[in-house]
């Protein structure tokens, strides 16, 4: 009876989180719902979750969006605190969270400076392009110490550090120039426990939510979620130190994950600092050359 009752209250979660589940197993323990970053407006149900084994899967973006892993996860992710800590009365012992130790972070040190850059290199030239190709200048390379890997583990890639406000590196991301089905191949590093390139966000100003680094280098003033999910840290700091509007500006395909984030962010001392990009179909906000305020989107509730 009691396991019963826990997967009652697991399956409310879920479907709080996620809607309407596609199928449900009950003697499988197994729920089929729409995925939130691959099958938005589809209702194809491809992210599958077992409340027995407390683990999901997606089975279509599993490899591409790391959509897979202990269902804990998945509700750190996208829960609410309160969904988070009546989780926690049920999540097994051995999925219990534990504080992981890192070491240092250095970049890699086959990185090149786009400073010091060999213009008739083929490697360099190809890096170059690629990034001349994606709109960034001069500036905005001295702006983000923008540089890029030939050799050794980040090989082909472009590589953008994030620095903390003491100056520390404290993360970088890195992008593929290349065709590649894994793009970005980034370091292991808590990114839920920092804000991307932090040094350089003024809180008195318009902040700027976007999903990467790429989109923030077209933005003002960038508070990039590395993906289209805030974590804890981003929410506090924002709702403690910001003093001028939010606007979010993910992706067009993640329309409903800014909806959320919109809800989310839109109460207490912010609510009605919150803006909300809709942007034209298959584009993202490096796109719109800085026009942002012709997107914004009145919301109606």
């Amino acid at each position: 009876m009691t396991q019963d009752i826990d997967s009652e209250i697991l399956v409310e979660i879920i479907r709080d989180l996620f809607g309407k589940e596609k199928h449900y197993y009950q003697s499988k323990g197994q729920i089929s719902v729409n995925c939130p970053y691959c099958d938005e407006g589809r209702s194809k149900g491809n992210l599958e979750i077992n409340i027995y084994e407390h683990v999901y899967k997606c089975w279509a973006c599993s490899e591409t969006n790391n959509t897979h892993g202990v269902l804990g996860k998945l509700i750190d992710n996208f829960g609410t605190k309160e969904q988070k800590k009546t989780y926690e009365m049920f999540r097994p012992d051995e999925h219990k969270q534990r504080d992981r130790e890192y070491h240092k972070l250095y970049l890699p040190k086959e990185f090149v400076s786009f400073k010091n850059i060999n213009p008739i290199y083929p490697p360099h030239k190809q890096a170059l392009n690629y990034i001349r190709s994606r709109g960034i200048t001069d500036e905005i390379i001295e702006k983000y110490n923008i540089g890029f890997a030939v050799d050794g583990e980040y090989s082909g890639r472009i590589i953008v550090p994030s620095y903390g406000t003491d100056g520390e590196l404290n993360y970088f991301v890195s992008r593929a120039w290349y065709n590649t089905k894994n793009k970005y191949k980034n370091p292991e590093a808590p990114k839920e426990k920092i804000i991307f390139n932090e040094n350089l966000v003024d809180w008195k100003k318009p902040l700027y939510i976007c999903e990467g680094v790429f989109d923030g280098m077209f933005t003002p003033n960038p508070i990039v979620l590395l993906g289209k999910v805030m974590s804890d840290l981003i929410f506090e700091r924002i709702y403690e130190k910001s003093e001028s509007d939010v606007i979010i500006c993910l992706d067009e395909d993640a329309w409903e994950n800014a909806k959320r984030l919109y809800n989310t962010l839109n109460g207490g001392k912010l609510h009605g600092r919150i803006k909300i990009l809709k942007l034209p179909k298959n584009s993202d906000v490096a796109e719109l050359k800085g026009n942002i305020e012709n997107y914004y989107y009145k919301m109606n509730y």
